[in-house]
């Protein structure tokens, strides 16, 4: 009897927040689920959590830091090594950086674009072989409506490819909205170079869900604030909430064979009109292949 699981997963992020809370659904839904995540000792421990309810889960770890295309290819090599098959790639980790100056990838991107937007772009086109040999399977990028103008009174993303690395001006609420533009970009672009695959192309936002980001937070104040009075505000969504979502849009029959499309709170939603421009979107794709080194070209 063959030992390749029939049914595998493989989730960026998810020892902890909505990304674990999705795995461990994953898990209970019988797929053989991998974690991608940077912290190997958390997932160890996300792990044994998983399996101390579901004795019988399959779950394993690969190291991934997003922020460093080396260990994006790394990653992806080590899953193929393992000769599985692969049904659903969920590109859930990342994150606004905070912060009042730019940080930067190990590969010289601003961080925020980098981990959300790059190293998902690369670990997913690395992968795209096992997604299609193992049709039917879906890609999930977790986005943001918050890229919206005038969603939540915000003022929605300012794409400049001329202040990619805070040239002009940095601010982490501008450059995570930019990033999560990105992910629809993606997104969608994905969907129509995957026609006729059987692998489709899907985005997702989880909403504004408190105790995931009060578990990043140190401050005692801060941890107080995301974790026992925002989660009381009615636009707020809990942890099982969140990962309900992803795991709809990974899993329902509804959405078997229907690609680039916006899912927030389990329905279609429209997202920003720049994230329909095809030409912008294709724009950033091949600038998004050279830069990742598909091309043969060493990034910068």
């Amino acid at each position: 009897m063959s030992d390749t699981p029939s049914r595998v997963a493989m989730i960026t992020g998810g020892n902890s927040g909505i990304g674990f809370a999705t795995a461990r659904k994953l898990a209970a839904q019988g797929f053989h689920v991998i974690l991608a995540s940077r912290n190997q000792q958390t997932s160890v421990q996300a792990i044994a959590r998983i399996q101390a309810g579901q004795p019988t889960a399959r779950v394993e770890s690969i190291p991934l830091d997003l922020a460093s295309f080396a260990s994006v290819r790394q990653c992806a090599a080590a899953f193929q090594a393992k000769g599985y098959p692969l049904h659903v790639l969920i590109n859930n980790a990342g994150g606004a950086i905070k912060g009042r100056q730019a940080s930067f990838t190990a590969d010289g991107f601003e961080m925020t674009f980098g981990t959300n937007h790059l190293g998902h772009f690369l670990l997913t086109n690395l992968l795209l072989d096992n997604l299609k040999q193992s049709a039917p399977a879906r890609v999930i990028t977790v986005s943001s409506q918050r890229h919206i103008p005038g969603y939540a009174g915000g003022p929605g993303a300012k794409f400049d490819y001329d202040n990619l690395k805070g040239e002009k001006f940095y601010d982490s609420a501008t450059f995570y909205q930019n990033s999560k533009l990105a992910n629809m970009w993606f997104t969608y672009e994905l969907q129509r170079r995957l026609a006729g695959s059987g692998v489709t192309s899907n985005a997702v936002c989880p909403g504004f869900v408190p105790e995931a980001i009060g578990d990043r937070r140190t401050s005692p104040l801060d941890r107080l604030l995301y974790r026992k009075i925002l989660p009381q505000m009615p636009f707020a969504r809990t942890l099982d909430q969140a990962s309900s979502a992803y795991l709809l849009a990974a899993t329902d029959p509804r959405w078997e064979g229907l690609g680039g499309k916006f899912i927030v709170d389990g329905k279609e939603r429209c997202s920003s009109d720049e994230s329909y421009d095809e030409a912008k979107a294709r724009h950033l794709w091949d600038l998004s292949w050279t830069w990742c080194g598909l091309d043969g070209s060493v990034s910068a």
